[in-house]
Order: C-alpha cells, then sequence, then structure tokens
C-alpha cells in the first residue's frame, strides 16, 4: 500500500484508460486537455476518404512539385528533396491515420525540432497549407475533403513557425 500525503495508506484511484483514444496522438490538446484536432477516429476517416496509401503519395508528389515552383518556400528545402517527398509520405500517412510507418521507420514525429534548423514563417505556413490543399485537390480529393484535411493540418503547420515575416 502506498503512504499518501494525508496519512492514509489507501492505494491511488487509477482511472480507467478503457476509454482512451488509441493509435495515433492528438497533436494538440484543448484547454481541458481534450483533444480538439480529432482522434485517430477521425483521421482515420480522412485516410479512407482520400485513397489510402496511394493517393496519399500522389497528393505529396503532387505537393513538392508545387514546392519546387515557390519563390517562396523552395530555398527552404533542400537542394534534393527526395528525402523530403519520402517522409513526407510516411509522415501524412500515420497522420492521416493509416499504418504508423513513420514511427517505425523514422522514430518520433518531434515535428518542432526536426523542422528547427529552417527559417519557418507565418507567411510560409500558409503558403504551406495552401500547396497542401491545393495538391489534394489536384489530386482529386473533393472540395470538402481537402478543406478538412488543411483545416487539421493549420494548427501543426503554424507550430512549426520559428520566425517574423
Amino acid at each position: 500500500m502506498a503512504n499518501r500525503s494525508d496519512g492514509s495508506d489507501e492505494r491511488p484511484e487509477i482511472s480507467d484508460q478503457s476509454d482512451a483514444p488509441r493509435g495515433l496522438p492528438v497533436l494538440n490538446a484543448g484547454s481541458m486537455g481534450g483533444p480538439v484536432l480529432g482522434g485517430p477516429d477521425t483521421r482515420s476517416r480522412l485516410f479512407t476518404a482520400l485513397g489510402g496509401r496511394e493517393n496519399v503519395e500522389k497528393v505529396v508528389d503532387r505537393f513538392y512539385d508545387r514546392i519546387d515552383t515557390d519563390p517562396e518556400l523552395r530555398p527552404i528545402f533542400p537542394a534534393s528533396m527526395v528525402v523530403g517527398r519520402a517522409r513526407q509520405k510516411l509522415f501524412l500517412e500515420e497522420w492521416l491515420g493509416g499504418e504508423a510507418r513513420y514511427t517505425s521507420d523514422i522514430g518520433p514525429w518531434r515535428l518542432r525540432r526536426r523542422h528547427a534548423p529552417f527559417r519557418v514563417t507565418e507567411d510560409g505556413a500558409e503558403r504551406w497549407i495552401g500547396h497542401m490543399e491545393g495538391a489534394l485537390l489536384d489530386c482529386g480529393a473533393p472540395d470538402e475533403l481537402a478543406s478538412e484535411i488543411a483545416s487539421l493540418l493549420r494548427p501543426v503547420a503554424f507550430r512549426m513557425v520559428n520566425a517574423a515575416d
């Protein structure tokens, strides 16, 4: 038995975690500790609606094609975007509720740490979201789905901001 600070010898109450969300972590939590971006079930639905891994990979390829022609964002990406494309495919698949290949192949997300070496502004985050939503639309995602995914990714993108415009 544990000796609690109030002098009693009762075991601390252990909450039942059977109702806790399983799967991918929610990136942001509300002030009361609850998810605000939707849990894994929300994102799994989006992954399925988008058409699974094959379409996620098409979207990421189209996204990187768009980045390649953006005079503002292209300079913050490495000369070769091959590794970035591959990692983004793994990340987006996992984030949308697909297989956890990013975590198993690369490790924990640690997005802010991974983006820290790069100058990311609010304008850049906005442009990033615009290109992602555009890539979704270019690859045939319905307007509503593209908008929903972009709105869920928006706080993620803005969390990477580390420099003034």
